[in-house]
């Protein structure tokens, strides 16, 4: 959902956070300084800062798109419902939550009340359960004041869940990639992702004996209120039953499945974008964007260089921008989405991504189980 951003009032403290430049990350800083140099070399850029309301015009058309094809294979089969969320589905959801990441800053409605109508509106296609809330926080309060700092940065991997397909790929090779093949076998079922985080973890557990998930890291991001939590969950409870009954189950079933593969291993479109976007350590060129036809069906998520260093600028002025300043923005991507999606698969067999924590000392961050329960005790004391 990278993921993805109008922000809520609470997360506006991560706005704040980017502007202090003694409390944001290098990378952060990079960005800061892009754009002070931007506005040096090309003053009238200021002017394509603000909102665009007339974004709000996409969401009755996503939600007869996606609600269309859920008729349409109300009355078809399993396979038949599995190839329209593989096909379609997944890339509508990625629409709407490209339309998050622009509700987040505050891109579309600056009110609080028309933003969360908006949200709502949003919540009916993706029925996330208020996840979306949660990703609007810690887009603002993490990701941008602490683009590539592992310890706040939330789109960074998990070190220990690195750590442990590490191990397996030098000590025995084999059973790591029976576990690719069966994570991206799960990841195509309704729900996988859920059920991968729930049972992969624990098998990497137990066959190298250590932690999979880095219990000392906290991000620390802003949080939505309760109020509203509770709120975006019994709206989608109802959107879940209003698809049951108008549609039947596998118009349901479509729907669920879509969100399923957008968030899994198979979201292609979704996972190729975040890869995509941050090299990881390069502090010169922190962010790289993605050109081209993919960016009229995903409101210009592709402008990701140019929304890190004008987090104001609405999508509809992400290509003035870079137009008008093409010193400024040159980084780009080498690959396309899917280059980077296939990139990534293969390295879950070889493990050839960069290393989160590289050449820092790790065993304290993914402890061998029994020492990891003796630290948890330890902490609680």
């Amino acid at each position: 959902m990278t993921p993805t951003h109008a922000a809520p009032a609470a997360a506006t403290a991560g706005l704040d956070a980017e502007r202090s430049v003694s409390s944001v990350s290098p990378q952060a800083r990079r960005h800061l300084q892009m754009r002070k140099d931007a506005l040096r070399a090309h003053p009238d850029l200021r002017a394509l800062a603000g909102p665009d309301r007339r974004t709000a015009l996409a969401v009755p058309l996503l939600l007869a798109l996606h609600w269309g094809v859920a008729w349409a294979v109300s009355g078809s089969n399993l396979l038949v419902v599995f190839l329209a969320a593989f096909c379609i589905g997944q890339f509508i959801i990625h629409a709407a939550g490209a339309l998050v990441h622009e509700t987040a800053h505050r891109l579309i409605f600056r009110g609080d009340r028309s933003k969360l109508a908006f949200d709502l509106g949003l919540e009916t296609i993706l029925g996330s359960f208020s996840k979306q809330l949660t990703y609007q926080h810690e887009h603002l309060s993490s990701h941008h004041p602490f683009i590539g700092d592992y310890e706040r940065d939330y789109e960074h991997e998990d070190l220990c869940a690195f750590k442990a397909r590490e191990m397996l790929v030098h000590d025995r090779p084999r059973l790591q990639r029976v576990l690719t093949i069966a994570t991206l076998f799960v990841h195509l079922l309704p729900f996988g992702f859920i059920i991968s985080d729930e049972i992969f973890p624990r098998i990497y557990e137990r066959v190298t004996g250590h932690t999979a998930r880095d219990a000392r890291r906290d991000i620390a991001s802003s949080k939505p209120p309760i109020w509203q939590r509770r709120l975006f969950i019994a709206w989608s409870l109802g959107v879940n039953v209003l698809l049951l009954v108008a549609f039947g189950f596998y118009g349901w079933l479509y729907h669920n499945w879509a969100l399923s593969i957008f968030l899994g291993k198979f979201g292609i479109s979704n996972l190729g974008q975040s890869l995509s976007e941050h090299p990881g350590d390069d502090v010169e060129t922190p962010t790289r964007s993605t050109y081209g036809w993919i960016n009229r069906l995903l409101f210009n998520t592709g402008y990701h260089n140019e929304h890190h260093t004008f987090p104001n600028v609405a999508w509809t002025r992400l290509p003035d921008l870079a137009q008008a300043a093409p010193d400024v923005f040159s980084a780009r991507a080498d690959k396309s989405y899917l280059g980077y999606w296939w990139e990534h698969v293969k390295g879950d067999f070889k493990t050839s991504r960069r290393n989160p924590l590289q050449g820092q000392d790790q065993s304290a961050r993914c402890p061998k189980l029994d020492a990891g329960a003796g630290t948890a005790a330890q902490a609680e004391a």
